[in-house]
């Protein structure tokens, strides 16, 4: 009967699991937030004057904070091994608050790309999101704390461009 009830379940995991849940979350929406509107941003930065042109250039803006997380991810790995998890966590979510900004407020295409290539390149949630679930977990729950992970991951790639496209529809 408590085997559906998460909390009975994970006992004293649940808080911080549901903290990492959490930074996930925010880590896949702050990835995936600029989807619904990047296209416009470049024909407005003067970057493409047509539609295939905007889809190519945002083509950049999007990928850059990819590559630079990829350029990267076996770094932190070594950090959070050596300093722990949890600076990693926070450097990482620092790094996505202020990149955020720094994008929104972005006058031009090369700084738009280097600030998503920036906040790629200081973000290691990823990389050490999994440690943290193994080390969060006992043996039988980490397979439940892994798909609670997995599932706000997913919740934050779908939010992340529904959430900015509605928002971006309001203001004009």
């Amino acid at each position: 009967a408590d085997r559906w009830n998460l909390a009975a379940v994970m006992g004293y995991e649940a808080v911080p699991l549901a903290a990492l849940a959490f930074v996930i979350f925010v880590n896949a929406y702050s990835t995936t937030f600029l989807f619904s509107f990047v296209g416009f941003m470049v024909v407005d930065l003067g970057a493409a004057e047509t539609k295939d042109e905007a889809g190519y250039v945002a083509g950049y803006v999007s990928s850059a904070f990819f590559v630079g997380r990829m350029a990267t991810s076996v770094f932190w790995g070594f950090v959070a091994d050596k300093y722990g998890r949890k600076p990693v966590m926070l450097v990482s979510l620092f790094s996505i608050a202020v990149s955020g900004v720094a994008f929104g407020l972005s006058k031009s295409l090369t700084v738009a790309i280097i600030v998503r290539f920036l906040a790629g390149l200081l973000n290691g949630i990823v990389a050490v999101s999994k440690a943290m679930v193994h080390e969060l977990t006992t043996g039988e729950h980490k397979a439940v704390g892994m798909s609670i992970v997995t599932g706000m991951w997913s919740l934050g790639l779908i939010l992340g461009p529904a959430v900015s496209g509605w928002t971006s529809s309001i203001t004009s």
